[in-house]
This record gives C-alpha cells, sequence and structure tokens, in this order.
C-alpha cells in the first residue's frame, strides 16, 4: 500500500494460490495480508502529513493550485475524506498514493486507520479468493502473462512519454 514494486495485485492471489495448498494458514494470510496494507497505509499517510503541504504548495502552483485549494481540500477532506479511504482502497490505480493524499490533507489519523482498513480487507481477502480459485491455471496464467509483458511494457513507456512530453520538448528547445 505504499507504492512498492510488488502491487498487492500479484502477491495476494499468489497467498490465495498457497492456501489452496495448504502451504500457508488461511487466518494468519489474510490477517498478514491486512496488517501489513494498514502498516504501508500508515507509512504513506504520515509522509503525506508531513510533507504535503510543502509538496502540494510547490508542485500544485504549478498546476494551477492555489494555497487556498490546500486549504478547501482540507475542508473537503473532513466532510467526505472518510469514503476517500474507503473507496480508494478497492481501487486499484488510486489506493497506494490515496494515503499520501489522506496525509496531506490531515484527514483524522483514527477515522483513515478504520475506513481504509475496511477497503483493504474487502480488496485483500478479493484477491487473495481469486488466487485461491485460480489455483489449477496457474500455469497458464503465468504464460500469458510472459505473452503479454512487453505490451504493457511498451504501454507504460508511451504513458510515462505522453505526460513527460511538455518536460522533454522544454529539454530541446533549450539545447537549441
Amino acid at each position: 500500500s505504499i507504492i512498492l514494486p510488488i502491487p498487492s495485485e500479484i502477491v495476494l492471489p499468489f497467498t490465495g494460490f498457497l492456501i489452496a495448498l495448504d502451504k500457508i494458514n488461511p487466518i494468519l494470510g489474510c490477517l498478514d495480508a491486512l496488517i501489513a496494507s494498514v502498516l504501508g497505509s500508515l507509512i504513506g499517510y504520515f509522509l503525506g502529513y508531513f510533507f504535503g503541504i510543502d509538496v502540494f504548495l510547490k508542485y500544485g502552483r504549478r498546476m494551477g493550485f492555489s494555497e487556498k485549494s490546500y486549504y478547501d481540500a482540507i475542508d473537503w477532506m473532513k466532510k467526505y475524506g472518510i469514503y476517500f479511504a474507503f473507496i480508494s482502497k478497492v481501487l486499484p490505480a488510486v489506493r497506494s498514493i490515496a494515503s499520501i493524499i489522506c496525509g496531506a490533507f490531515k484527514l483524522d489519523v483514527k477515522k483513515f486507520i478504520l475506513y481504509s482498513s475496511l477497503g483493504i480487507a474487502i480488496w485483500s481477502f478479493v484477491l487473495i479468493y481469486f488466487g485461491f480459485e485460480l489455483t489449477n491455471n496457474w500455469e497458464y496464467i503465468s504464460n500469458e502473462i510472459v505473452i503479454i509483458t512487453p505490451y504493457i511494457v511498451v504501454l507504460f513507456i508511451l504513458f510515462i512519454l505522453f505526460i513527460s512530453r511538455k518536460h522533454i520538448l522544454n529539454l530541446f528547445r533549450k539545447k537549441k
């Protein structure tokens, strides 16, 4: 839950696979997933809490945000933050940075832990169950992953280039 190189979408289904093979106790596997994700989320939360305003004010201005925007976001987080903390933990693209956002915009830490834990528990259980059910198909899945990985890498590089295009163009203009 803190932007690690190995995402839960890979680790937790494999945990389910190991549970199906009786290599891991199901209760301990689920509990470990929950605790690890909550601890990772707390690291992200506190990074956002202690460094978020500086980063937001420094880079936010470049994207058109003002200091008032930051305080408006804090007010929004006080009003709707618990929903964001919960829902973001079941959304693959958002879950890693959501903790940092919650910390940066000062969501109450107790509410953050409670609602994030609920979302994490659902997400973790679904992925572990998915891996458990796919036990007999892991070889097929791994072969398919090998086939599609180069395409995913190319798409990822194109995405990075697309979002960095202004910066890249500015580098080329400065060299002339």
